[in-house]
């Protein structure tokens, strides 16, 4: 676990150290952003039994009245750092129960020159959706093993056994699946095992994911459902765990934009 948040703080800081400082003004020289943010993720981090690390997906910034204005000038860092922490922390094996969000809260009665960082976790949804755009998981679900006998089938031709609970799917060699496509990033998609199901989630790609035609950024996967990255279709394939499985709907075959993955 220590090693995911030592990756995670090298990646953040490298992104964003240097801006941080002309928005956080004081004699106080720790009034780091940065630090304070790993320093909670750190404090609420949660391992369940099979190993997944659950993060905290809130983070609320205390600070004195007279911090707030230049915090509320730079959202969009804010919103940078939320959206960083997400996609470094998918690639690192975290898992949020909501995309990352970053809020300011002000406290007359903190020193104006201290910063205080709250970090709480989502609380999880009582049930999910079939096959539908996922905003919550829950650490029960998470505990039940893996689906039986699941695979995708690549190209029509190509069964690929998933046989972990965290499976990366990416062009970089250093996924569990590679794809050889120009238009897929270098880490796109992620599998999650969750209630002998697993979910997919859009880790930050360029060019997005699309399940069953629609665009989607997190989703539980049924057998015969139609997975798109890039040009690349992958069908999702395991033993029925439900009385309603998913029919697969055809993708549309438009050509792919000019305009390359990431790099």
């Amino acid at each position: 676990m220590k090693k995911n948040l030592d990756k995670i703080e090298t990646r953040l800081r490298t992104l964003f150290e240097q801006q941080l400082p002309h928005i956080l003004t004081g004699s106080d020289r720790q009034l780091n952003l940065m630090d304070h943010l790993i320093q909670v993720m750190r404090e609420n981090l949660i391992e369940s039994p099979d190993g997944l690390i659950h993060a905290p997906d809130q983070f609320t910034l205390i600070l004195h009245p007279e911090q707030i204005t230049a915090l509320e000038n730079h959202q969009e860092l804010l919103d940078g750092i939320a959206s960083a922490i997400r996609k470094i922390g998918l690639e690192e094996n975290l898992l949020f129960h909501q995309p990352p969000r970053i809020s300011i809260h002000s406290d007359p009665d903190m020193p104006d020159n201290k910063l205080t960082v709250r970090a709480e976790m989502t609380r999880p949804a009582s049930s999910l959706p079939d096959t539908a755009a996922m905003t919550q998981t829950t650490l029960e679900d998470e505990t039940q093993g893996l689906p039986e006998n699941a695979f995708l089938v690549l190209g029509g031709k190509k069964n690929i056994p998933l046989e972990k609970p965290v499976v990366n799917i990416g062009r970089h060699s250093d996924n569990d699946i590679v794809l050889d496509d120009p238009h897929i990033s270098r880490h796109h998609a992620q599998l999650r095992s969750i209630n002998q199901r697993f979910v997919i989630f859009d880790v930050g790609s360029y060019s997005g994911l699309l399940l069953n035609g629609k665009k989607i950024t997190e989703a539980t996967l049924h057998a015969g459902d139609v997975i798109r990255l890039g040009v690349t279709n992958l069908i999702y394939i395991q033993d029925s765990t439900g009385e309603t499985p998913t029919t697969a709907i055809p993708v549309d075959t438009e050509d792919p934009p000019s305009k390359g993955a990431e790099k």
